[in-house]
């Protein structure tokens, strides 16, 4: 029969007594002296263990009091601790991209045409010729550092700060300065309602046709040398802070603006856009002979998914003068104390397999409000496109471009005949791209301009020409080189 449980008549008692009680009970047939050594024993353990006891009773109490004094994280400057704020994630990243190649210029119109266009003048036609030589050019190399800091639920401050690489040792220019800031740099706010900030960045207009690249990176020998500008010596791509007043650059619709204010709208199915507006920092006083406010608008839209993407872009430039830049008259003036200039861009891209197809359709438009001398040129318009294919081949790439400017059409002040004959040109360029490792890519490209009779247009970095120059008209420019494009 199962006994009944007989509970402990000990076991509320402390260890070391029961431990104690236990002994006399269970062994009297110990020695009277090993008893009392034992009973000694039980005696300081049990006086260890009160004093381990009160030390850490001591400790807790310390450990509250040292709480109840401190304040709360934030209460000194009066902030909440947020509790899904999260620490400053910050990249270090860069791109260098040396491009070595032999380029020459030839073929140079040397007499005045019959019909010689409005913008151009005599003495432009010098029949200068390039000869062959090596350079190296170093694309938009750059170097960067950029973070991101959670403070709230989807919400997050960004910054970027970003200097070009003049790999080539060419540091005048300001794209290729290594001042930081000088590259796409900003401060702003990313939510899910989108992207807001301010800073020095490319704008919506020119970003849309980044994608289009064979490369990660643009060169001399991309889009640029057709789309965003109109020849007449206008640079390929531009970084300005505001107007120039005495440049070309402010014919450039290729712009890395400084100065401006940028939002972009979240993904929504596919469809997402962007809007930019560059402050009127640069605008005159009261008392000039014409009261300008340079500023600028640049917006885009698109949608792009599963391989297939559909992008348009505008941009107005207000009171840049950019027609005064390239053959018009005189900026800013009593007679000519306005102007509008417009570009309106499509871009369609499509990859299938390994094969991506590539469009860009461009329409630049110059006009300013000119009153001044019959003859003058108060508007000039003209039309581009850029089409390439690429083809991958395991861990390497061929690609092909084409892509003509016309030679477009003006109006003049008094509407005197206006004639744009030959400013027209004709570009091509292959190359292949080999990944020799996820971060590094070799490449050899050739690339040629066939300028109409008193075409101008050129590669971004244009040999033997100072910036803001004009080239001979009618030039056929031809390059052949190999690069290596690095990213980290």
């Amino acid at each position: 029969m199962k006994q009944a449980h007989q509970p402990n008549r000990y076991a509320k008692l402390p260890t070391p007594v029961a431990l104690a009680i236990a002994l006399g009970f269970s062994a009297p047939a110990l020695a009277e002296s090993d008893l009392e050594i034992l009973k000694r024993q039980v005696a300081q353990q049990q006086k260890t263990i009160e004093r381990l006891e009160a030390q850490a009773n001591q400790a807790q109490a310390n450990q509250a009091a040292a709480k109840a004094a401190a304040p709360e994280p934030g209460a000194a400057s009066g902030r909440v601790e947020n509790p899904v704020a999260g620490k400053m994630a910050v990249e270090f990243y860069g791109t260098v991209i040396p491009f070595a190649e032999s380029i020459s210029a030839s073929g140079a119109t040397s007499s005045v045409p019959a019909d010689r266009p409005n913008m151009i003048g005599a003495g432009a036609y010098t029949g200068t010729n390039q000869s062959s030589r090596l350079r190296l050019t170093a694309g938009t190399s750059n170097l960067g550092f950029r973070g991101a800091m959670p403070f709230a639920d989807g919400w997050k401050a960004i910054w970027q700060i970003e200097a070009g690489v003049a790999v080539d040792g060419d540091s005048g220019g300001i794209a290729n300065s290594n001042s930081l800031g000088v590259r796409n740099t900003h401060a702003g706010v990313a939510s899910p309602y989108g992207t807001m900030f301010v800073g020095n960045w490319d704008t919506p207009y020119k970003s849309i046709s980044m994608p289009t690249v064979p490369l990660k990176g643009v060169n001399a020998f991309d889009y640029t040398v057709l789309i965003g500008n109109p020849g007449l010596g206008v640079p390929g791509t531009t970084t300005q802070f505001g107007r120039a007043s005495a440049g070309k650059g402010d014919a450039a619709f290729d712009r890395r603006q400084g100065n401006s204010l940028q939002y972009w709208t979240p993904n929504i199915g596919g469809f997402s856009g962007r809007v930019g507006y560059a402050f009127d920092e640069g605008k005159s006083g009261s008392t000039a002979a014409a009261e300008i406010s340079p500023n600028i608008w640049s917006l885009s839209a698109g949608y792009a998914n599963n391989g297939f993407s559909l992008q348009y872009a505008y941009e107005q430039h207000n009171d840049y003068f950019g027609l005064s830049a390239i053959g018009g008259g005189a900026a800013a003036s009593a007679s000519n104390s306005s102007s509008k200039d417009g570009g309106h861009k499509l871009v369609g891209i499509y990859t299938i397999g390994a094969t991506k197809l590539t469009a860009i359709v461009e329409q630049l438009r110059y006009r300013n409000d000119d009153s001044g001398n019959a003859g003058n040129v108060d508007e000039y318009k003209r039309n581009a496109f850029v089409v390439g294919i690429q083809q991958q081949f395991g861990p390497g790439k061929a690609w092909l471009n084409y892509g003509k400017a016309s030679d477009g059409s003006c109006s003049t002040v008094g509407g005197i005949t206006c004639n744009t004959d030959g400013m027209g040109a004709t570009y091509w360029n292959l190359g292949y791209v080999h990944s020799v490792h996820k971060l590094v890519d070799l490449f050899a490209s050739y690339y040629n301009i066939d300028n109409d009779e008193s075409g101008t247009y050129q590669p971004t970095f244009m040999l033997n020409v100072a910036p803001g120059s004009t080239p001979a008209p009618g030039l056929g420019i031809r390059g052949f080189g190999v690069g290596a494009v690095m990213a980290f």
